[in-house]
Protein backbone atom coordinates (compact mmCIF):
# COMPACT_ATOMS: atom_id res chain seq x y z
CA UNK A 1 0.00 0.00 0.00
CA UNK A 2 1.21 3.47 -0.79
CA UNK A 3 2.27 5.94 1.77
CA UNK A 4 0.69 9.46 1.82
CA UNK A 5 3.15 11.86 2.14
CA UNK A 6 2.96 15.19 3.40
CA UNK A 7 4.85 18.18 2.05
CA UNK A 8 5.22 20.40 4.59
CA UNK A 9 7.89 21.98 3.14
CA UNK A 10 6.21 23.75 -0.08
CA UNK A 11 4.82 27.52 0.56
CA UNK A 12 4.00 28.00 -3.38
CA UNK A 13 1.30 30.57 -3.98
CA UNK A 14 -1.12 29.72 -7.05
CA UNK A 15 -1.61 32.69 -8.43
CA UNK A 16 -4.41 33.98 -10.93
CA UNK A 17 -2.44 35.87 -13.76
CA UNK A 18 -3.70 37.27 -17.14
CA UNK A 19 -1.43 39.67 -18.97
CA UNK A 20 -2.64 43.26 -19.89
CA UNK A 21 -1.18 43.05 -22.95
CA UNK A 22 -2.67 40.18 -25.26
CA UNK A 23 0.67 39.87 -27.76
CA UNK A 24 0.41 38.85 -30.41
CA UNK A 25 2.94 35.51 -30.47
CA UNK A 26 4.81 34.27 -33.63
CA UNK A 27 4.19 30.49 -34.46
CA UNK A 28 7.31 29.49 -33.67
CA UNK A 29 6.65 31.22 -30.22
CA UNK A 30 3.73 29.15 -29.91
CA UNK A 31 5.48 26.64 -31.20
CA UNK A 32 7.98 26.94 -27.99
CA UNK A 33 5.35 27.44 -25.71
CA UNK A 34 3.51 24.27 -26.44
CA UNK A 35 6.82 21.94 -26.78
CA UNK A 36 7.64 23.90 -23.13
CA UNK A 37 3.76 22.68 -21.66
CA UNK A 38 4.31 19.04 -23.54
CA UNK A 39 7.21 18.59 -21.54
CA UNK A 40 5.45 19.03 -18.44
CA UNK A 41 7.10 22.55 -17.54
CA UNK A 42 10.77 21.78 -17.46
CA UNK A 43 13.07 22.39 -20.35
CA UNK A 44 15.30 25.39 -22.16
CA UNK A 45 13.96 26.52 -25.07
CA UNK A 46 16.52 28.36 -27.81
CA UNK A 47 15.78 31.23 -29.93
CA UNK A 48 18.11 33.52 -31.59
CA UNK A 49 18.76 37.11 -29.66
CA UNK A 50 16.29 39.67 -30.62
CA UNK A 51 13.44 36.90 -31.70
CA UNK A 52 11.26 37.17 -28.32
CA UNK A 53 12.29 35.09 -25.76
CA UNK A 54 10.56 37.07 -23.13
CA UNK A 55 7.12 36.57 -24.56
CA UNK A 56 7.44 33.25 -24.55
CA UNK A 57 8.41 33.37 -20.87
CA UNK A 58 5.70 35.73 -20.14
CA UNK A 59 2.80 33.15 -21.48
CA UNK A 60 4.63 30.58 -19.67
CA UNK A 61 4.44 32.45 -16.12
CA UNK A 62 0.63 33.03 -17.28
CA UNK A 63 0.14 29.56 -18.24
CA UNK A 64 1.69 28.21 -14.91
CA UNK A 65 -0.20 30.28 -12.60
CA UNK A 66 1.98 30.21 -9.59
CA UNK A 67 4.45 31.91 -7.68
CA UNK A 68 7.81 32.73 -10.23
CA UNK A 69 11.48 33.49 -9.72
CA UNK A 70 12.84 34.89 -13.25
CA UNK A 71 16.60 34.82 -12.49
CA UNK A 72 18.80 37.29 -14.97
CA UNK A 73 22.78 37.41 -14.97
CA UNK A 74 22.84 40.88 -14.94
CA UNK A 75 21.37 43.69 -12.67
CA UNK A 76 20.48 45.91 -15.98
CA UNK A 77 18.81 42.60 -16.60
CA UNK A 78 17.27 42.28 -13.76
CA UNK A 79 16.01 45.96 -13.60
CA UNK A 80 14.35 44.92 -17.42
CA UNK A 81 12.69 42.10 -16.02
CA UNK A 82 11.02 44.27 -12.96
CA UNK A 83 9.67 46.98 -15.61
CA UNK A 84 8.60 43.88 -18.32
CA UNK A 85 7.02 42.12 -15.21
CA UNK A 86 5.25 45.08 -13.83
CA UNK A 87 3.81 46.18 -17.36
CA UNK A 88 2.77 42.74 -18.57
CA UNK A 89 0.60 41.84 -15.15
CA UNK A 90 0.08 44.81 -13.53
CA UNK A 91 0.86 43.69 -10.30
CA UNK A 92 3.99 44.30 -7.53
CA UNK A 93 6.94 42.66 -8.06
CA UNK A 94 9.79 41.87 -5.65
CA UNK A 95 13.78 42.41 -6.49
CA UNK A 96 16.18 40.54 -4.70
CA UNK A 97 19.71 41.93 -5.82
CA UNK A 98 20.99 45.92 -6.53
CA UNK A 99 20.23 46.90 -2.55
CA UNK A 100 16.50 45.53 -2.41
CA UNK A 101 15.54 41.85 -0.35
CA UNK A 102 12.03 42.11 -1.63
CA UNK A 103 10.53 38.83 -2.14
CA UNK A 104 6.85 38.68 -3.50
CA UNK A 105 5.12 35.92 -5.73
CA UNK A 106 6.41 36.93 -8.30
CA UNK A 107 10.07 38.52 -8.20
CA UNK A 108 13.46 38.88 -10.18
CA UNK A 109 16.81 38.69 -9.17
CA UNK A 110 20.05 37.86 -10.42
CA UNK A 111 22.41 34.45 -10.36
CA UNK A 112 24.58 36.02 -7.79
CA UNK A 113 21.68 36.72 -5.13
CA UNK A 114 19.71 33.85 -5.97
CA UNK A 115 23.24 31.69 -5.40
CA UNK A 116 23.87 33.70 -2.20
CA UNK A 117 19.51 33.46 -0.99
CA UNK A 118 18.75 30.10 -2.60
CA UNK A 119 18.45 28.49 1.03
CA UNK A 120 16.08 31.03 2.12
CA UNK A 121 13.59 30.86 -0.78
CA UNK A 122 13.78 27.68 -2.13
CA UNK A 123 10.34 26.52 -0.96
CA UNK A 124 8.84 29.58 -1.90
CA UNK A 125 8.51 29.62 -6.32
CA UNK A 126 6.46 27.58 -8.45
CA UNK A 127 8.11 28.85 -11.26
CA UNK A 128 11.91 29.66 -12.25
CA UNK A 129 12.78 30.71 -15.36
CA UNK A 130 16.42 30.90 -16.21
CA UNK A 131 16.85 33.85 -17.95
CA UNK A 132 20.63 33.34 -20.73
CA UNK A 133 20.67 29.68 -19.37
CA UNK A 134 24.11 28.98 -20.40
CA UNK A 135 25.37 31.05 -17.25
CA UNK A 136 23.60 28.17 -15.17
CA UNK A 137 26.46 25.50 -14.93
CA UNK A 138 28.78 27.71 -13.46
CA UNK A 139 29.62 25.49 -10.12
CA UNK A 140 27.63 27.91 -7.78
CA UNK A 141 25.19 28.79 -9.86
CA UNK A 142 23.81 25.52 -10.45
CA UNK A 143 22.84 25.54 -6.51
CA UNK A 144 20.34 27.53 -7.02
CA UNK A 145 18.06 25.05 -9.01
CA UNK A 146 19.43 22.31 -6.96
CA UNK A 147 18.07 23.63 -3.76
CA UNK A 148 14.88 25.26 -5.22
CA UNK A 149 11.60 22.88 -5.12
CA UNK A 150 10.21 24.56 -8.11
CA UNK A 151 8.42 22.00 -10.07
CA UNK A 152 8.39 23.77 -13.23
CA UNK A 153 11.29 25.25 -14.82
CA UNK A 154 12.28 27.62 -18.42
CA UNK A 155 15.58 28.15 -19.85
CA UNK A 156 16.10 30.94 -21.98
CA UNK A 157 19.37 31.57 -24.10
CA UNK A 158 20.49 31.73 -28.19
CA UNK A 159 23.68 30.01 -27.05
CA UNK A 160 22.67 26.99 -25.25
CA UNK A 161 26.25 25.31 -25.74
CA UNK A 162 29.31 25.77 -23.12
CA UNK A 163 32.84 25.54 -24.86
CA UNK A 164 33.33 23.54 -21.28
CA UNK A 165 30.69 20.96 -21.94
CA UNK A 166 28.97 22.27 -19.03
CA UNK A 167 25.72 22.61 -20.41
CA UNK A 168 25.04 18.66 -20.25
CA UNK A 169 24.30 19.25 -16.77
CA UNK A 170 20.96 21.76 -17.79
CA UNK A 171 18.66 18.59 -18.27
CA UNK A 172 19.37 17.60 -14.99
CA UNK A 173 18.76 21.18 -13.21
CA UNK A 174 16.64 22.71 -15.41
CA UNK A 175 15.09 19.94 -18.28
CA UNK A 176 15.71 18.90 -21.79
CA UNK A 177 15.78 21.25 -24.52
CA UNK A 178 12.27 21.27 -25.71
CA UNK A 179 12.28 23.51 -28.64
CA UNK A 180 15.21 25.54 -30.93
CA UNK A 181 15.11 27.77 -33.90
CA UNK A 182 18.00 28.57 -35.52
CA UNK A 183 18.94 32.09 -36.63
CA UNK A 184 19.02 31.07 -40.23
CA UNK A 185 15.71 30.00 -39.72
CA UNK A 186 13.89 33.29 -38.79
CA UNK A 187 16.27 35.77 -40.93
CA UNK A 188 14.22 38.59 -43.01
CA UNK A 189 10.71 37.13 -41.53
CA UNK A 190 11.17 37.81 -37.98
CA UNK A 191 14.24 39.22 -37.57
CA UNK A 192 16.28 41.97 -39.62
CA UNK A 193 18.38 40.46 -42.79
CA UNK A 194 21.77 40.75 -42.21
CA UNK A 195 25.55 40.70 -43.77
CA UNK A 196 28.82 40.07 -41.91
CA UNK A 197 32.10 41.69 -43.35
CA UNK A 198 35.05 40.86 -42.31
CA UNK A 199 38.25 43.54 -43.37
CA UNK A 200 41.77 42.85 -42.61
CA UNK A 201 44.37 45.01 -41.39
CA UNK A 202 48.05 44.54 -41.16
CA UNK A 203 50.34 46.14 -38.50
CA UNK A 204 52.36 49.17 -39.16
CA UNK A 205 55.69 48.53 -39.16
CA UNK A 206 56.78 49.39 -35.45
CA UNK A 207 53.81 47.36 -34.67
CA UNK A 208 55.36 44.34 -36.72
CA UNK A 209 58.80 44.52 -35.39
CA UNK A 210 57.33 44.86 -31.47
CA UNK A 211 54.86 42.13 -32.55
CA UNK A 212 57.82 39.67 -33.71
CA UNK A 213 59.70 40.14 -30.35
CA UNK A 214 57.07 39.89 -28.39
CA UNK A 215 56.61 35.97 -30.42
CA UNK A 216 60.30 34.98 -29.51
CA UNK A 217 59.92 35.86 -26.08
CA UNK A 218 56.86 34.22 -25.70
CA UNK A 219 56.75 31.17 -27.87
CA UNK A 220 60.60 31.23 -27.15
CA UNK A 221 60.06 29.95 -23.58
CA UNK A 222 57.13 28.20 -23.35
CA UNK A 223 59.25 25.49 -26.10
CA UNK A 224 62.01 25.60 -24.06
CA UNK A 225 60.26 25.17 -21.07
CA UNK A 226 57.72 22.24 -22.66
CA UNK A 227 55.17 23.51 -21.43
CA UNK A 228 51.79 23.29 -23.19
CA UNK A 229 49.68 26.95 -22.84
CA UNK A 230 46.21 25.36 -22.49
CA UNK A 231 44.37 23.07 -19.83
CA UNK A 232 46.96 22.45 -17.23
CA UNK A 233 49.61 23.57 -18.99
CA UNK A 234 48.66 27.45 -18.67
CA UNK A 235 48.11 26.73 -15.01
CA UNK A 236 51.66 25.62 -14.66
CA UNK A 237 53.07 28.52 -16.56
CA UNK A 238 50.67 31.05 -14.42
CA UNK A 239 52.27 29.56 -11.25
CA UNK A 240 56.12 29.42 -13.04
CA UNK A 241 55.34 33.59 -13.94
CA UNK A 242 55.38 34.17 -10.31
CA UNK A 243 59.01 32.70 -9.35
CA UNK A 244 60.59 32.49 -12.91
CA UNK A 245 61.64 36.11 -14.23
CA UNK A 246 61.96 34.07 -17.27
CA UNK A 247 57.88 32.97 -17.39
CA UNK A 248 57.52 36.49 -16.50
CA UNK A 249 59.16 37.74 -19.39
CA UNK A 250 57.09 35.47 -21.42
CA UNK A 251 53.46 36.02 -19.64
CA UNK A 252 54.29 39.55 -20.44
CA UNK A 253 55.28 39.24 -24.42
CA UNK A 254 51.97 36.79 -23.95
CA UNK A 255 49.96 40.39 -22.67
CA UNK A 256 52.04 42.36 -25.67
CA UNK A 257 50.95 40.05 -28.61
CA UNK A 258 47.31 40.37 -27.74
CA UNK A 259 47.52 43.68 -27.73
CA UNK A 260 48.74 44.44 -30.84
CA UNK A 261 46.85 42.16 -32.51
CA UNK A 262 43.69 43.23 -31.29
CA UNK A 263 44.66 47.44 -31.21
CA UNK A 264 46.08 47.42 -33.86
CA UNK A 265 46.74 51.64 -35.21
CA UNK A 266 45.05 50.27 -38.73
CA UNK A 267 41.96 49.16 -37.17
CA UNK A 268 40.96 52.94 -36.18
CA UNK A 269 41.66 54.05 -39.83
CA UNK A 270 38.81 51.58 -40.68
CA UNK A 271 36.88 52.50 -38.17
CA UNK A 272 37.00 56.24 -39.21
CA UNK A 273 36.22 55.08 -42.72
CA UNK A 274 33.22 52.44 -41.34
CA UNK A 275 31.86 55.49 -39.51
CA UNK A 276 31.59 57.96 -42.19
CA UNK A 277 29.83 55.40 -44.56
CA UNK A 278 27.25 55.15 -41.88
CA UNK A 279 27.00 58.96 -40.53
CA UNK A 280 22.94 58.23 -40.78
CA UNK A 281 23.01 54.57 -39.05
CA UNK A 282 22.64 53.56 -35.53
CA UNK A 283 26.28 52.19 -34.90
CA UNK A 284 27.36 50.05 -32.29
CA UNK A 285 31.37 49.41 -31.66
CA UNK A 286 32.65 46.48 -29.69
CA UNK A 287 36.83 46.11 -28.82
CA UNK A 288 38.26 43.55 -26.27
CA UNK A 289 39.39 45.81 -23.96
CA UNK A 290 38.46 48.64 -22.03
CA UNK A 291 41.50 50.99 -22.68
CA UNK A 292 41.12 50.63 -26.34
CA UNK A 293 37.28 51.89 -25.88
CA UNK A 294 38.18 54.93 -24.13
CA UNK A 295 40.72 55.80 -26.35
CA UNK A 296 37.35 55.52 -29.52
CA UNK A 297 35.77 57.33 -27.22
CA UNK A 298 38.11 60.38 -27.09
CA UNK A 299 39.64 60.27 -30.52
CA UNK A 300 35.95 59.91 -32.27
CA UNK A 301 33.52 61.86 -29.86
CA UNK A 302 31.87 58.46 -29.25
CA UNK A 303 30.00 57.79 -25.49
CA UNK A 304 31.62 54.81 -24.10
CA UNK A 305 30.31 52.19 -21.82
CA UNK A 306 32.29 49.76 -19.61
CA UNK A 307 31.94 47.34 -16.19
CA UNK A 308 33.01 50.75 -15.07
CA UNK A 309 29.96 52.78 -16.23
CA UNK A 310 27.92 53.48 -13.32
CA UNK A 311 24.21 52.58 -13.83
CA UNK A 312 22.70 56.22 -13.91
CA UNK A 313 25.49 57.01 -16.87
CA UNK A 314 24.91 53.74 -18.72
CA UNK A 315 20.68 54.35 -19.11
CA UNK A 316 21.52 57.81 -19.98
CA UNK A 317 23.74 56.89 -22.71
CA UNK A 318 21.68 54.47 -23.67
CA UNK A 319 18.60 56.09 -24.07
CA UNK A 320 20.07 58.94 -25.85
CA UNK A 321 21.27 56.43 -28.15
CA UNK A 322 17.91 54.82 -29.17
CA UNK A 323 16.59 58.57 -29.61
CA UNK A 324 19.29 58.97 -31.84
CA UNK A 325 21.08 61.97 -29.79
CA UNK A 326 23.95 59.51 -30.02
CA UNK A 327 24.87 57.84 -33.50
CA UNK A 328 27.52 55.70 -32.52
CA UNK A 329 28.42 53.61 -28.83
CA UNK A 330 31.49 52.24 -28.03
CA UNK A 331 31.86 49.17 -25.69
CA UNK A 332 33.58 46.69 -24.09
CA UNK A 333 31.86 43.37 -23.34
CA UNK A 334 29.17 44.48 -20.91
CA UNK A 335 26.63 45.11 -24.04
CA UNK A 336 26.69 41.45 -25.14
CA UNK A 337 24.07 40.75 -23.12
CA UNK A 338 20.42 42.64 -23.02
CA UNK A 339 20.19 45.76 -24.56
CA UNK A 340 17.57 45.76 -26.86
CA UNK A 341 18.34 48.80 -29.79
CA UNK A 342 15.85 48.38 -32.41
CA UNK A 343 17.16 51.45 -34.66
CA UNK A 344 20.87 50.20 -34.70
CA UNK A 345 21.79 48.15 -38.14
CA UNK A 346 25.65 48.52 -37.51
CA UNK A 347 27.92 46.44 -35.71
CA UNK A 348 31.64 46.75 -35.52
CA UNK A 349 33.38 44.55 -34.14
CA UNK A 350 37.27 45.22 -33.38
CA UNK A 351 38.08 42.33 -31.35
CA UNK A 352 36.88 40.02 -29.27
CA UNK A 353 37.22 36.36 -28.08
CA UNK A 354 37.13 33.26 -30.03
CA UNK A 355 33.64 32.31 -28.44
CA UNK A 356 31.05 32.01 -31.15
CA UNK A 357 28.59 32.80 -28.46
CA UNK A 358 30.02 36.31 -27.89
CA UNK A 359 29.43 36.88 -31.57
CA UNK A 360 26.18 35.82 -32.04
CA UNK A 361 25.40 37.92 -28.75
CA UNK A 362 26.99 41.17 -30.52
CA UNK A 363 24.98 39.98 -34.24
CA UNK A 364 21.75 40.07 -32.03
CA UNK A 365 22.11 43.54 -31.00
CA UNK A 366 21.68 44.55 -34.74
CA UNK A 367 18.90 42.38 -35.53
CA UNK A 368 15.55 43.47 -34.10
CA UNK A 369 13.25 44.77 -36.52
CA UNK A 370 12.37 48.15 -36.49
CA UNK A 371 9.13 48.39 -39.06
CA UNK A 372 12.53 49.36 -41.87
CA UNK A 373 13.20 46.96 -44.16
CA UNK A 374 16.76 47.50 -43.74
CA UNK A 375 19.56 45.33 -43.71
CA UNK A 376 21.82 44.64 -40.63
CA UNK A 377 25.20 45.08 -41.03
CA UNK A 378 28.07 43.39 -38.96
CA UNK A 379 31.69 44.45 -39.67
CA UNK A 380 34.29 42.50 -38.12
CA UNK A 381 38.31 43.88 -38.50
CA UNK A 382 40.33 41.54 -38.05
CA UNK A 383 44.30 41.68 -37.87
CA UNK A 384 46.10 39.74 -40.31
CA UNK A 385 49.66 37.68 -39.74
CA UNK A 386 48.72 37.90 -35.89
CA UNK A 387 46.98 35.29 -33.30
CA UNK A 388 44.13 37.21 -33.72
CA UNK A 389 43.23 35.50 -37.22
CA UNK A 390 43.02 32.26 -35.07
CA UNK A 391 40.73 33.41 -33.11
CA UNK A 392 38.17 35.11 -35.46
CA UNK A 393 38.17 31.33 -37.21
CA UNK A 394 37.21 29.71 -33.70
CA UNK A 395 34.40 32.18 -33.18
CA UNK A 396 32.90 32.27 -36.96
CA UNK A 397 32.08 28.52 -36.03
CA UNK A 398 28.76 30.24 -35.58
CA UNK A 399 26.07 29.20 -37.55
CA UNK A 400 25.51 32.24 -37.68
CA UNK A 401 27.76 33.09 -40.80
CA UNK A 402 26.02 29.99 -42.84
Amino acid sequence: MARKITDSASRIARLELRLRTEYEPHPYQEQALRAWVQAGGRGSVILPTGSGKTLVALKAIERAGGSTLVISPTISLMNQWYSLLVDAFGQEVGILGGGYHEIRPITVTTYDSAYIHAGDFGNLFYLLVFDEVHHLPAAKYRQIAEMCIAPHRLGLTATYERQDGEHACLARLVGPVVFRQRLRELKGKYLSDYETVRIKVRLSDEEAQAYRKACADYYGFIRSAGIKPFGEGWTEFLKLSGADPRARRALVAKQEIKRLSINAERKLEVLDSLLKQHAHDQTVIFTEQNDFAYRISREFLIPAITHQTRAKERKWILDNFKAGTFGAIVTSKVLNEGVDVPSAKVAIVLGGSASPREYVQRLGRILRKDGSRRTALLYEVVTAATAEGNVSSRRRKSDAYA
